[in-house]
């Protein structure tokens, strides 16, 4: 196991570090420290530190996921990141103060949204809340319904739901490996992130993944390829040669208040045809009449789903709030 640091930070301090555009030679931040990192380079762990160029603070200017120039075990660059995944303030996790932004990793090509089919249960809304975050960042994404063989009518109804919105979702279960080689198949090639509430089995799937591939992750000091039933730092995996995917905590809250109330309507993709046809412009479509809001009739006339349309009037409302 390869454990990547998750440290508070309340934004990221700027340094002199270089941006290059492109490099084929680079190195991956693994895990960052105060003033060290250890970084996979060339299927080596090594410890690495900052070049004299470079004035900051490793675990406030580099994150998990970010591709490094070396010289000589010391960072003299970084490649451009092409996203950061990255929780706003007021998320809490079982472990995490509530009121701090926390950066979880950069350069995804895919992220996971993993929820239980039941134990814990199914949350649309939580699922609602990951779309939003992930369409934001400019992160791929599909979901993963896991413990698939606990699946009701009920959960069925909810996966074709979002089904209909074009999302791909994967069911799977570690009990009997449905699903474990279409999830693969996804994550081949790929830097993928794991998201979702706590115990919903993301590390048990990793573990599933890591066990059936048969490639063994490095190690480095006393860190050792194990899984832990509770994520308490992000934690990154090698399962292939071209493939990794990092563990996530378990997010119990995940806080929108800071987005914009457009951004929120346009990651509704049911509600984005209809958005511009209310009798105004600047419709939020919750206080204004149904006479008014283009977005209340279609959920009136079953085109929208009134579950959608109530997990948006939660967020916006929270934003209202602020």
């Amino acid at each position: 196991m390869i454990k990547i640091s998750n440290k508070k930070v309340n934004k990221i301090k700027k340094s002199n570090i270089e941006f290059i555009n492109e490099k084929e030679d680079y190195a991956i931040i693994i895990e960052t420290k105060y003033n060290s990192a250890i970084v996979l380079y060339e299927n080596e762990l090594l410890e690495v530190t900052l070049s004299k160029s470079i004035k900051g603070i490793i675990n406030k200017i580099l994150f998990s996921g970010d591709k490094v120039i070396l010289e000589d075990s010391k960072i003299t660059g970084i490649i451009k990141r092409k996203n950061i995944l990255s929780r706003e303030k007021y998320d809490s996790t079982k472990l995490n103060d509530i009121g701090v932004k926390k950066i979880i990793a950069t350069n995804i090509d895919i992220a996971i949204i993993v929820v239980a089919a039941n134990e814990p249960p199914l949350h649309p809304k939580f699922i609602d809340r990951y779309m939003i975050l992930l369409n934001n960042s400019n992160i791929p994404f599909i979901i993963c319904i896991n413990k698939c063989d606990l699946l009701s009518k009920k959960e069925e109804k909810t996966i074709k739901l979002y089904e209909s919105l074009g999302i791909k979702i994967i069911k799977t279960s570690i009990y009997n490996k449905s699903g474990i080689e279409e999830l693969k198949n996804v994550l081949n090639s790929k830097q993928a992130i794991f998201v979702g509430h706590s115990g919903v089995g993301k590390s048990s799937l990793i573990n599933t993944i890591l066990n059936e591939s048969d490639i063994k992750t490095g190690s480095l000091g006393n860190k050792t390829k194990k899984g832990c039933h509770t994520t308490t730092s992000s934690t990154y995996y090698k399962w292939n040669e071209n493939s990794g995917v990092i563990d996530t905590p378990g997010i119990r809250s995940l806080d929108l208040s800071n987005y914009k109330v457009e951004d929120i309507k346009n990651s509704f993709e049911e509600f984005i045809p209809y958005n511009n046809l209310c009798k105004y412009k600047n419709c939020h479509h919750n206080t204004e009449p149904v006479s008014f809001c283009m977005i209340k009739k279609q959920v009136i006339n079953g085109t929208i789903s009134k579950e959608r349309y109530e997990s948006y009037l939660k967020i916006i409302n929270e934003i209202k709030r602020k």
